[in-house]
C-alpha cells in the first residue's frame, strides 16, 4: 500500500509539472489598452461623459441625492451622489488605470 502511495504521488507530481509547464509556455501577453477595437466607442462615451451629457448626468443625479437626503433616504442620497461622482471622475480615471499612468 506504502508503495502504492508513493507512486501516486509521483505520478501526480510529474502531471502538475508538466500543467504548469505547459501554461507558461502556452501564455499569451496580456496589453491592456494598447488595444485599439473599441477605440471609436471609447471615444464617443468619453466625449459624451466628458460633455453636456456627463454634466447633464451628474447634475441629475446629484438633485436626486439632495433630495433623498432631505427626505432621509441615505442609500438614495448615497447612489444619487456616488452616480454624480462616479460621472465626473471616471472618465479621467480608467483611461490613467488601463494605459499604466500614474
Amino acid at each position: 500500500m506504502r508503495k502504492l502511495v508513493k507512486k501516486m504521488t509521483v505520478v501526480l507530481g510529474v502531471i502538475a509539472m508538466v500543467l504548469f509547464a505547459s501554461t507558461v509556455i502556452m501564455a499569451v501577453p496580456a496589453f491592456a489598452g494598447a488595444d485599439a477595437t473599441f477605440g471609436p466607442l471609447n471615444t464617443l462615451l468619453t466625449g459624451w461623459m466628458q460633455g453636456s451629457l456627463g454634466t447633464l448626468l451628474g447634475l441629475i443625479a446629484g438633485a436626486i441625492g439632495l433630495g433623498s437626503a432631505m427626505t432621509g433616504r441615505w442609500g438614495y442620497m448615497f447612489t444619487g451622489f456616488g452616480v454624480a461622482a462616479g460621472s465626473f471622475y471616471l472618465p479621467t480615471v480608467i483611461p490613467t488605470i488601463t494605459t499604466g499612468l500614474m
